[in-house]
């Protein structure tokens, strides 16, 4: 899943899926491709003639311009799917002071009509989404409007921490804190990944 030739980041545990069909069968229901966090998917079928399309509401993105991609299978293919992002997340950073977490992130919109929420999650897993996070869930709300263009930089409020013993536990182990954002019909950036341990921080940003 991309666009522009840039993969998206996506939710997870199987929420993102494509349909793909084939013309010429008495039955004619799809088969559902889903599409990991990193906006790729693959599937195992006969060579064949098939048509492949993104799921109406389903992922982050415009259903404006989706069409069908005619896929000819023979032996292995590989497809890109573009869309239109409803937002997209530059310039993320997520810093931690002592016990305490601050993320921000610059708004880009392409095809948003509004951010109804911001979440920020924690997590010692390496998958998470708003329902599975086992450190903490913070839903930031107030002046969300304020985002909504290019340009705009949005600052969660500062965490602290210290009294949160599952925060302390992975701090010591080392471990995945996860943030992401979201907009009116799924999540508008899934990662902001940070790896902690005692002796050095490294940032992944996935846009």
């Amino acid at each position: 899943m991309v666009y522009k030739g840039e993969a998206l980041q996506l939710r997870g545990n199987e929420a993102v899926k494509l349909q793909l069909y084939q013309r010429g069968y008495q039955k004619h229901d799809p088969v559902e491709v889903f599409v990991n966090q990193d906006g790729e998917f693959s599937i195992c079928i006969f060579d064949g003639q098939y048509q492949l399309i993104t799921k109406a509401g389903n992922g982050p993105w415009s259903d404006e311009g989706r069409d069908t991609i005619e896929i000819k299978l023979n032996g292995l293919a590989t497809q890109d799917v573009e869309v239109t992002p409803y937002y997209l997340i530059e310039d993320a950073k997520i810093a931690l002071n002592g016990n305490k977490v601050d993320a921000s992130f610059k708004v880009n919109k392409i095809a948003g009509t509004g951010i109804d929420r911001m979440i920020m999650l924690l997590s010692t897993t390496q998958f998470l989404s708003d329902a599975e996070h086992n450190v903490d869930r913070y839903d930031e709300t107030e002046n969300l409007a304020q985002y909504d263009e290019t340009g705009k930089i949005y600052s969660f409020t500062t965490k602290d921490y210290t009294n949160n013993s599952m925060f302390q536990t992975a701090l010591k182990r080392g471990t995945l804190f996860d943030v992401f954002a979201c907009g009116p019909k799924g999540l508008i950036k899934e990662f902001i990944r940070k790896y902690l341990d005692l002796n050095r921080t490294i940032f992944q940003f996935y846009l």
